[in-house]
């Protein structure tokens, strides 16, 4: 791994760290829960809108957005999917 992966990943397990040191593990929670149904529901979008051009890759990227913003960041990837199809 290169000396930039290791830094993300340090910076994750501080920030993981940190959050279950102030007792905000409920918000961590929350944001698991967003990306299970996040990625539940790209799939599901995927496999209905795959034949019209639709459908949005699931990775590290797409799992945060649709995890820390919710529904807005579903409906934001595929509006932005859209726009560049």
């Amino acid at each position: 791994m290169s000396a930039t992966m290791w830094l993300v990943a340090a910076l994750g397990f501080g920030f993981f760290a940190y959050l279950i040191y102030t007792r905000q593990f409920k918000w961590l929670l929350g944001v698991v829960r967003n990306i299970a149904l996040g990625i539940g529901g790209i799939l599901l979008f995927n496999f209905l809108f795959a034949g019209m051009g639709l459908a949005v890759g699931i990775n590290a990227v797409t799992a945060m957005v649709v995890g820390l913003l919710g529904a807005p960041g579903f409906l934001l990837l595929y509006a932005t999917q859209m726009l560049v199809s």
